[in-house]
Order: C-alpha cells, then sequence, then structure tokens
C-alpha cells in the first residue's frame, strides 16, 4: 500500500511539474486546476447561418494566467479573454456566430492556478 501510494503521488508530482493537474472539464462543470500549461480546444457546432454560440462564466486566479479566444470555423478569432490574478473573479462573455459550422473555444494555460467555470451558451436560429 505505501509504494502505491508513493508511486501515485510521483506520477501527480510529475504532472505537476509537466502540464498541470487538472480537476473536471472546462464547459461541463466547473474546473480546479493547478500549474496548468499548454492549449484546450472545445468544438462547438452551429448548424446554420442564425444560430449563435459562446461561453459564460468566471475566472478565479491565483497564479499564471489563461487566456481565452473564440475561434469561428475559418479559425479567426472572434473574441478573448484573459485571467489573470485578481481580488475578483473575472467575468467571461464570448459569443460568436452568423457561419455555420463548429466554433472553437481556445484556452491557452501559462502555468495557471485557479478555478474556471464556463457554460456553453447558445441563441437565435434552430437547436
Amino acid at each position: 500500500m505505501r509504494v502505491t501510494l508513493a508511486f501515485l503521488a510521483l506520477i501527480i508530482a510529475g504532472l505537476y511539474f509537466t502540464v498541470g493537474v487538472r480537476l473536471g472539464m472546462v464547459t461541463l462543470m466547473p474546473v480546479q486546476m493547478f500549474n496548468a500549461e499548454g492549449i484546450s480546444n472545445y468544438k462547438f457546432s452551429v448548424p446554420d447561418s442564425k444560430g449563435r454560440v459562446g461561453v459564460k462564466g468566471t475566472c478565479s486566479v491565483s497564479s499564471g494566467k489563461a487566456t481565452l479566444v473564440l475561434l469561428d470555423p475559418k479559425g479567426h478569432p472572434l473574441g478573448g479573454a484573459e485571467c489573470i490574478r485578481s481580488a475578483q473573479p473575472w467575468a467571461i462573455n464570448l459569443m460568436g456566430g452568423g457561419q455555420t459550422g463548429n466554433y472553437t473555444l481556445q484556452i491557452n494555460y501559462q502555468k495557471f492556478s485557479g478555478k474556471i467555470d464556463l457554460k456553453e451558451q447558445r441563441g437565435g436560429g434552430t437547436m
């Protein structure tokens, strides 16, 4: 049992110092992260040109930063937000639409420790 716990501690330490530790999944539940690094992509489908899609929520930062960018189906940025250390949580509201296809929320983590709580938002058109 001690060997198993020691091995688990080594795995968590290795994750912490390489890609960070992420507990949860952005856009489904609040996510607590510790020293997160790298880029995450989340895709949202818009079936008609009248549909809109995006995310709304908050982020609280204890260290590092996270940059959020909403990309249209052609890969052009529609809007962005940056979560940096602050006494108050940051409000995030990114929306896009007007073209059919897959919109992408790209999150770039740079030694980010904190909590991100985003929910998918939709409007207009058919669902």
